[in-house]
């Protein structure tokens, strides 16, 4: 009788155990594309269109919204039409390598915004082009700004100048030469 009884409450455990599981391990929903939101802008209006086809360029950065006034890496700042708890971000692009991901806490009287490193990537790990980012610190925020700090294409970029420097260096030096 006693091992019935024992028999019975592991085989109840179990299928409490497993059923709670199956919860912790189902997809999570996510509620819609805040970028998509009626009233959201953005310095790069092509990366909040919807179409994950679209090229997006990130300027390089202006006074209003920039952290170090001297710092002068490309960014796109989104703003959203009110305040959300910000959980995930995902990016499409197979070009970012490393990047700084802030968001505005809100600022005060005297600063307009008041920025908060949310993520820090020195190297990305995309799959198929998509960069998901948990947001693992979240706050009400109606500011994203994302600050690429490199690219795939900034190599190719460094070789172009550097060739481009030394043939300029081979001419002058050829015709001081004459």
């Amino acid at each position: 009788m006693l091992n019935r009884i024992f028999l019975f409450s592991l085989l109840i455990s179990f299928c409490l155990l497993t059923a709670g599981c199956s919860v912790l391990i189902s997809e999570q929903e996510w509620s819609e594309n805040y970028a998509l939101l009626n009233g959201t802008q953005s310095t790069s209006l092509q990366m909040i269109d919807g179409d994950t086809e679209t090229v997006g360029v990130a300027n390089s950065n202006n006074q209003s919204v920039s952290i170090s006034k001297s710092n002068s890496s490309p960014e796109v700042v989104i703003t959203l039409p009110e305040k959300k708890v910000i959980r995930r971000i995902v990016i499409y692009s197979d070009n970012i390598k490393k990047y700084n991901l802030y968001a505005d806490k809100g600022g005060s009287a005297i600063a307009n915004s008041d920025w908060q490193l949310i993520k820090e990537e020195k190297s990305v790990k995309s799959t198929q082009g998509k960069i998901v980012i948990p947001v693992l610190y979240s706050f009400p925020t109606d500011k994203v700004r994302l600050v690429v700090l490199g690219t795939t294409d900034d190599a190719a970029l460094t070789r172009k100048e550097n060739a481009s420097g030394v043939r300029a260096i081979r001419a002058s030096q050829q015709s001081g030469s004459t």
